[in-house]
């Protein structure tokens, strides 16, 4: 098997191969959305084709009770919804980012300032914890699990987190996703690891990771981002001294 706690720069196809069946317990997809004017834009048949096939690894390096997320917008993600369930994975959720600063104009159809995350799982059973936030009408009570409609800002450059990646996801989102669905000392595979969010994210929450990317820019950029979490990290167990603490000891 490969080391645990690094980017790859590798076809995911390929290096999903090398993972032993069943010890996964997320599995985080973000492919390019085979839309016209982001993407190369190819046969929707062919598009489907490759994903059925890295689709069949992830159930096969799934755990009993593990998740797949898979990134994506409408028409073709709700082929790939009807793929995964012929594959026998069990639908669990659509969630949908709404991007509130996010919305170009359009004279002939709705502007896209949405992106969706479909959540399968291996099995009826599945690891789910209950990561509340604060209930802004208490209705109900003081804190409630987050809906299935997430607000963010589009992550650009000029963001506080942002690369240059161009479809970077928010940290929050996938901070959300692995405290969700793992547990601490868990598995999480990115096949498309881009500007390597989940990648910080686990790292950041004590789960361990593989993740796979064929841009060599976005490989070292993750690497770049793991790098300034770690130091985060340490500085967090050793802070620095307060002015004039040394004199005092």
């Amino acid at each position: 098997m490969i080391e645990v706690n690094k980017i790859y720069q590798k076809d995911c196809i390929e290096g999903i191969k090398e993972i032993d069946d069943g010890i996964v317990n997320l599995v985080f997809s973000d492919p390019p959305y085979n839309l016209i004017g982001l993407d190369i834009f190819v046969d929707g048949s062919v598009y489907r084709k490759w994903s059925i096939e890295y689709f069949k690894e992830v159930k096969r390096i799934l755990a009993w009770d593990g998740t797949f997320i898979l990134c994506g917008r409408p028409p073709i993600l709700c082929q790939l919804v009807s793929d995964l369930i012929d594959l026998g994975f069990v639908f669990r959720e659509w969630i949908t980012w709404h991007k509130v600063d996010s919305i170009t104009p359009a004279k002939e159809y709705h502007s896209n300032n949405y992106e969706c995350f479909v959540i399968f799982s291996k099995w009826t059973e599945r690891t789910f914890n209950f990561v509340p936030v604060k209930s802004k009408t208490n209705n109900y009570s003081a804190e409630r699990n987050i809906g299935s409609i997430w607000e963010h800002c589009k992550i650009s450059s000029q963001h506080k987190e942002g690369t240059t990646h161009p479809t970077q996801k928010p940290i929050s989102f996938l901070e959300r996703f692995v405290l969700t669905y793992t547990n601490k000392s868990d598995l999480v595979i990115d096949l498309f690891s881009g500007s390597g969010t989940t990648s910080v994210a686990c790292k950041s929450l004590g789960r361990d990771f593989i993740a796979f990317e064929i841009n060599p820019e976005y490989v070292e950029m993750g690497k770049d981002r793991l790098r300034l979490v770690q130091m985060k990290l340490i500085e967090s167990k050793f802070p620095t001294p307060a002015e004039g603490e040394y004199e005092k000891s």
